[in-house]
């Protein structure tokens, strides 16, 4: 069975008889385009319109979403929530003062993996929660701070808001390393890019981004490769994703998917897929080249809610 991407609408809620009220979000799934599934999420409300003072949340912000898991913080609290069955696990408190403010979360692996850690960054500090610990680990040395975190070939890679790339290591001891990469063959392309992210795809560690302030009206996604072949890590520029699509969340603070052949679920290769607000569907754009109907217009932000948002079936634990 194929595990096809599936598109969680926060901001366009469901009622339903059948469970007596109103959804939090809608679903999509590419496979099925005309069908409307509905999230049964017990825990939260995610609609950004919603001001339900019982609901569990109560002053927790959106920080991050991974591995079919949203990510919440509220001064030094953090809570992990799967984006389906509502379930939440609660990690121990932040070190820090009343005022740690956390503006980036994300799980290396999957929360049920033996090595899965929970990563959030404040303005001057990366922390680092076990899953089966009682306390927080900071990384020793730390080079700096990181904004996302992807997991490719078994190694973790960051980057921060500057573009700067580091390797993530967990062990012997968790470390947060610098990567000196090559950007002068690329750099008068690459300065033009906005809402850069990074996303594994393949056999390739990417970095995406879109040439234009929002992904609409003539702007085009491009993407690179990071090249260690030669001992000098570089970034190289892809002209093709070959089979594979890339599928990128309104918040960026959301893990980016790729999927081979998602012609199997009908979609597209050689695509980047993200959400139009105009439309309240997905908007595909060929790498490389703008997107076919003029009209899409993708709005790329971050902030307390949850926004729109691709998740895969297989992310989710084994038990649903």
């Amino acid at each position: 069975m194929v595990s096809c991407p599936l598109l969680l609408q926060p901001d366009v809620p469901v009622y339903s008889a059948k469970f007596g009220g109103k959804y939090p979000c809608r679903v999509l799934d590419l496979a099925s385009q005309h069908s409307r599934l509905c999230s049964q999420i017990p825990l939260i409300n995610l609609s950004r319109l919603s001001n339900d003072p019982q609901s569990p949340l109560g002053n927790f912000c959106f920080v991050g979403a991974s591995y079919g898991h949203l990510i919440f913080s509220s001064n030094r609290s953090c809570l992990i929530v799967d984006a389906f069955t509502g379930v939440s696990v609660s990690p121990p408190q932040l070190p820090g003062d009343e005022c740690t403010e956390v503006y980036y979360g994300a799980l290396t692996g999957p929360l049920w993996s033996p090595n899965s850690h929970l990563l959030v960054t404040n303005r001057s500090h990366s922390f680092f929660w076990h899953t089966a610990s009682h306390s927080w680990l900071r990384p020793c040395p730390c080079d700096g701070t990181v904004k996302q975190i992807v997991t490719f070939r078994g190694q973790i890679f960051g980057m921060d808001s500057g573009g700067m790339l580091f390797a993530v290591h967990l062990a012997p001891q968790i470390c947060i390393q610098k990567m000196i990469v090559s950007w002068e063959e690329i750099m008068s392309t690459i300065r033009h890019l906005a809402n850069v992210c990074l996303v594994a795809c393949g056999d390739m560690l990417l970095m995406v981004g879109c040439r234009g302030s929002f992904p609409a009206r003539g702007d085009t996604f491009e993407a690179f490769r990071l090249d260690q072949s030669t001992g000098h890590p570089k970034w190289v520029q892809v002209e093709e994703l070959g089979n594979w699509a890339i599928f990128i969340s309104t918040d960026k603070r959301s893990q980016p998917l790729s999927f081979m052949n998602p012609e199997r679920c009908g979609g597209k290769s050689n695509r980047v897929y993200c959400y139009s607000h105009d439309s309240e569907h997905w908007a595909a754009f060929e790498l490389g080249k703008p997107a076919s109907d003029p009209d899409n217009f993708v709005s790329m932000s971050q902030g307390s809610m949850v926004q729109p948002m691709w998740v895969a079936p297989s992310m989710f634990s084994p038990s649903l």
